[in-house]
């Protein structure tokens, strides 16, 4: 009977412990599901809150008026670098992205919340407006949230610092690249031609700026 009962008591600290360390490790999953939730909650608010969506008109001021000087011809390889180069002079530590370009346009990169950097794609169709340039938004990821193309691009738009040339414009689903007010060098101005993706062309033409 003593040799039974001692059995039971082992037997039944053995599943209580065995019960510990299961609910230990469903506690410690429980904990980082929650991390991982509250990261992506304060990222929601940032996104339909926090953040401005409002449109910035571009500017009205042609500086390319006039003959052209010369003509660049580039192919996707060209424009995907010079991009690549223009991004990486104004990273900062909260948001990383970079450009590939293929059939389109896509953006993809990480923003850095807490503990976790989430990870994004945009991708663009790209279309020339009187010299300047309009990336359409065609597809929006945000990690594995599913969200409104609008608020993505009001996101972008808060995170980091572009050139002023460069105007995110969420409720048009869209950024504008004000070319043309681009300065090259001193009194040199661009302004796009064509950019016709699948046929690998792509071309600018330089205008010297009138001042007279």
């Amino acid at each position: 009977m003593i040799i039974e009962a001692a059995e039971r008591r082992s037997s039944v600290f053995r599943q209580e412990r065995s019960k510990r360390k299961v609910n230990a490790w469903k506690i410690a999953f429980i904990l980082l599901l929650a991390i991982e939730l509250a990261a992506v909650i304060l990222v929601m608010g940032k996104l339909t809150n926090g953040f401005s969506s409002s449109d910035t008109p571009e500017p009205q001021t042609d500086r390319t008026k006039g003959q052209a000087i010369f003509t660049v011809q580039a192919n996707k390889q060209q424009l995907e670098n010079m991009i690549n180069d223009q991004i990486d002079s104004g990273a900062n530590k909260r948001l990383s992205y970079h450009v590939s370009i293929g059939e389109q346009i896509v953006l993809e990169g990480k923003y850095k919340l807490l503990f976790t950097a989430i990870p994004f794609s945009l991708s663009f169709q790209p279309k020339v407006a009187g010299g300047d340039i309009i990336l359409k938004e065609t597809a929006v990821k945000l990690g594995n949230i599913p969200l409104p193309d609008q608020e993505v691009l009001s996101f972008f738009k808060s995170g980091s610092n572009f050139p002023k040339w460069v105007v995110i414009q969420p409720n048009k689903r869209q950024i504008y690249i004000n070319l043309t007010q681009v300065e090259v060098q001193k009194n040199l101005y661009l302004r796009a031609k064509t950019i016709d993706l699948p046929d690998n062309d792509v071309s600018f033409s330089v205008h010297q700026l009138n001042n007279n």
